[in-house]
C-alpha cells in the first residue's frame, strides 16, 4: 500500500510538468508559425537590412532550422526552445526593421513631397496623403502595442510588428499614388477625358492588370516625360511595398540554406 501511495503521489505529482510539456502537434504548429515569421521578415531584410541586421536574420534562422532538425528526431522539448530563441532574435529584429526602415522611409517620402502636392490644389492628392498620414499613424501604434506586450509573449509581439509594417508599406505606396495623382495631367486623366456618350459605351473592356505593374507603369511614364523627379529611389520602394526582392538584391533567406548545404554535403 505504502509503495502504491508513493506512485499515485509520484503521478500526480508530475501530471502538471507532462500535461505542460510540448507534443508534436504543438510543435508543428509553432514551426509553421515561426516559417511565417522568418518569410515575412526576409523581404524586409533583403531589401534594407544593414550587416548587423543581416546577422541576426541568419541567427534567427539558424535556431529555426535546429528546431526543424529536433522535430524529426522527435525531441519536442528541444524543438520548443529553439523556436524560443529563434522568436526572442526576430521580435527585437522586427522592431528594428520597423523603426529604421519602414516607419522613416514613410515618414520621408510623405513629408518630402507635401509641398509640391499642395502646390497643385489636387483634391485626390491631398486626401491620398491625409490617408498615407493616417496609415504611417497606426504603425505607430501598433509597433507600441507590440513592445508594450507581455515580455515573454514573442509571436504575439511579432504579430503586432507584422501589422505595423503592413500599414507603413500602405503609407509608402500612399504617398506614391499622391505623388503620381498630383502630377499627371488632367488630360491624361480617366475622370476628366471628354467622350461622347457613344464612346463611353462603345469602349472596350479594360484588360486585367495587377495594380503593381499599374502604378510601375504611371511612374515609368511620368518620369520619362520629366513630370516627376525620383527623389527617394520610387521604384526601390515600389518592389517592397508588394512584397518582392529587388533584382539588385539577394534573397537572404535563400542564400542561409544554400550555406546550410553546403556545410552538409560530404567532401
Amino acid at each position: 500500500m505504502k509503495k502504491m501511495g508513493k506512485a499515485l503521489t509520484l503521478f500526480f505529482f508530475l501530471t502538471p510538468i507532462l500535461a505542460n510539456s510540448p507534443d508534436r502537434a504543438f510543435c508543428d504548429k509553432i514551426i509553421g508559425e515561426n516559417k511565417r515569421f522568418i518569410d515575412f521578415i526576409n523581404i524586409s531584410v533583403s531589401n534594407f537590412a544593414n550587416i548587423d541586421h543581416l546577422a541576426d536574420f541568419r541567427a534567427a534562422s539558424l535556431e529555426h532550422y535546429k528546431a526543424n532538425r529536433e522535430f524529426l528526431s522527435g525531441h519536442y522539448k528541444e524543438t520548443h526552445a529553439h523556436i524560443r530563441k529563434s522568436q526572442f532574435i526576430l521580435k527585437d529584429l522586427y522592431y528594428a526593421v520597423l523603426e529604421n526602415y519602414y516607419q522613416k522611409d514613410a515618414r520621408e517620402m510623405l513629408e518630402r513631397n507635401s509641398a509640391m502636392i499642395i502646390e497643385t490644389k489636387d483634391v485626390r492628392a491631398k486626401h491620398l496623403m491625409r490617408l498615407g498620414y493616417r496609415d504611417l499613424k497606426v504603425a505607430d501604434i501598433y509597433k507600441h502595442k507590440g513592445y508594450n506586450h507581455n515580455i515573454h509573449l514573442y509571436s504575439t509581439k511579432i504579430w503586432f510588428y507584422i501589422d505595423a509594417i503592413k500599414y507603413a508599406r500602405q503609407a509608402k505606396r500612399y504617398a506614391l499614388l499622391a505623388i503620381i495623382e498630383s502630377q499627371t495631367p488632367y488630360a491624361d486623366k480617366d475622370d476628366f477625358k471628354q467622350q461622347t456618350i457613344d464612346d463611353h459605351f462603345s469602349k472596350p473592356e479594360k484588360e486585367l492588370q495587377r495594380d503593381f505593374d499599374r502604378v510601375q507603369n504611371k511612374l515609368i511614364n511620368l518620369i520619362h516625360r520629366k513630370l516627376i523627379v525620383d527623389n527617394y529611389n520610387f521604384f526601390f520602394h515600389l518592389y517592397d511595398n508588394y512584397g518582392y526582392i529587388n533584382a539588385k538584391k539577394s534573397n537572404q533567406y535563400d542564400d542561409f540554406v544554400k550555406s546550410m548545404t553546403t556545410l552538409q554535403t560530404p567532401p
